[in-house]
């Protein structure tokens, strides 16, 4: 695809590479548009227009296209490590990692860029201002080149499994050391890269450290041509994700601000897709039959469907609420029964404490799942659907544990959740083992570290 591909040089350790002290520069083919190229830009020509039509193509779209912020000028004079988190949930993975590498070495810049608008949000919203934010170019030969022109990084980690040949292959000629961090591929996505492994190999030979979330993981890697020796198992990052708990007195607050009563019993659904909304209300409509003080809220994983969802709850005769009106000061009268729904972004993680039982959505229907991971940090009995293929180890591991409940359908929902409801104490074992289950695997944003530490340690 790009000829001439450099390698990373190597200490009298083969196994420990080391950044070059001044970056490289590289020669290039005058052919610049590969195959590669031609391909993605026939991609792009209509995927563009539908990010316009959908609103999608932000004021910062330029910088998809290189036009990066000042800042990343004067961090690239100080050879930054660059971490690309795609979107919320490799945000949210990175930040442990970020503050990390901060703590250790404040001397190191590190940039993050997104791929995703709510990615970019809420890594604005929520890592420190020192480390500067953008968002990751389109994988074009200029684009990559114009923006590691500008962001000149010494090391590169892609959160999760990102694989992007034109960026990987432009680092390897710079030789500049790339990781995979906390990197997962499942079996699905595995069968569509052995069809064009021929393609891919040749890319996975180039990334210097593959740091994977389990064995299986792993071994999926290998088997589309990662390199073995460079393969590692370092467990999932997402188990280190440890919001500070509310105190006693927020808690109270918090529900005071939400119209909740203290001893009223509260269920959240979380990161909700499209067609269980209309599961999750069908259940509490029959729930409320016998627990007339139940408070429901619904958090959808797309805030840009909340006044869908507020009108079908409408349909049903049922009143709403949106917790961003409540933040702007209208009350909502204790015990009033109006539905709420969570119409701001990366605000969830608060509510989990204030809840009795959390359904995790995108289950119910086939989305792949979503992380379990933030409920059990407040260790709150979990339930979730049969569709985690997202998300198998963490959802065998929590299985396995009866740290959390699968329920099939609508029926095996209520049935649970009216169990659960009538006895706090199956809850509160429920979601201790939750929380025991999360200090059993913890460490893995260590690891990672260590392995990182490879490439920017000289």
């Amino acid at each position: 695809m790009v000829a001439s591909v450099g390698r990373v040089r190597t200490t009298r350790n083969r196994n420990r590479p080391t950044v070059p002290a001044t970056q490289p520069q590289p020669t290039y083919n005058r052919q610049n548009m590969t195959v590669y190229d031609l391909f993605f830009l026939v991609f792009a020509i209509g995927y563009l227009p539908y990010l316009v039509l959908k609103s999608k193509a932000h004021e910062d779209f330029g910088q998809r296209f290189g036009f990066l912020p000042e800042g990343l000028k004067r961090a690239g004079r100080e050879r930054p490590i660059w971490i690309h988190a795609v979107s919320v949930g490799e945000v949210m993975t990175a930040k442990n990692l970020i503050k990390r590498l901060c703590e250790a070495h404040p001397e190191i810049k590190v940039v993050i860029s997104t791929t995703t608008k709510t990615g970019q949000h809420i890594a604005r919203k929520s890592l420190p201002e020192k480390v500067e934010k953008f968002y990751f170019p389109l994988d074009f030969s200029f684009t990559v080149r114009k923006a590691l022109d500008v962001v000149r990084p010494s090391v590169v980690a892609i959160m999760e499994t990102e694989i992007w040949p034109n960026f990987i292959l432009e680092l390897s000629k710079r030789k500049i050391p790339v990781c995979i961090v906390n990197g997962r591929l499942s079996e699905r996505s595995s069968v569509g890269y052995k069809r064009i492994k021929f393609i891919f190999k040749k890319i996975l030979k180039k990334i210097d450290m593959f740091c994977m979330q389990s064995e299986a993981d792993a071994e999926r890697i290998k088997e589309i041509g990662a390199n073995p020796e460079r393969v590692h198992v370092t467990g999932n990052m997402k188990f280190d994700i440890n919001p500070a708990a509310p105190s006693s007195s927020g808690f109270a607050l918090k529900r005071q601000e939400l119209g909740i009563e203290l001893d009223a019993l509260f269920l959240i659904a979380a990161s909700t897709h499209k067609g269980e909304e209309k599961i999750i209300l069908d259940s509490y409509s029959k729930l409320k039959k016998s627990f007339p003080g139940l408070e429901l809220l619904i958090a959808p994983r797309h805030i840009d469907r909340s006044r869908d969802i507020a009108n079908m709850i409408k349909e049903k005769g049922l009143g709403v609420s949106f917790v961003s009106e409540l933040e702007s000061g209208k009350k909502r009268k204790p015990g009033a029964g109006d539905i709420l729904i969570l119409d701001t972004i990366g605000e969830l993680v608060k509510f989990f404490n204030l809840s009795d039982i959390v359904f995790m959505g995108g289950s119910l229907i086939k989305r792949g799942g979503h992380n379990l991971v933030e409920p059990a940090v407040f260790g709150k009995a979990i339930l979730f659907g049969t569709h985690m293929f997202n998300f198998r180890r963490m959802r065998d591991v929590f299985l396995n544990e009866k740290a959390a409940v699968c329920v099939k359908d609508e029926n095996e929902l209520t049935e649970t959740l009216s169990a659960l409801l009538g006895d706090r104490s199956k809850r509160d074992a429920l979601g201790n083992k939750a929380r025991s289950l999360l200090d059993k695997n913890s460490g893995a944003t260590e690891k990672n570290l260590n392995v990182l530490r490879k490439f920017y340690e000289n």
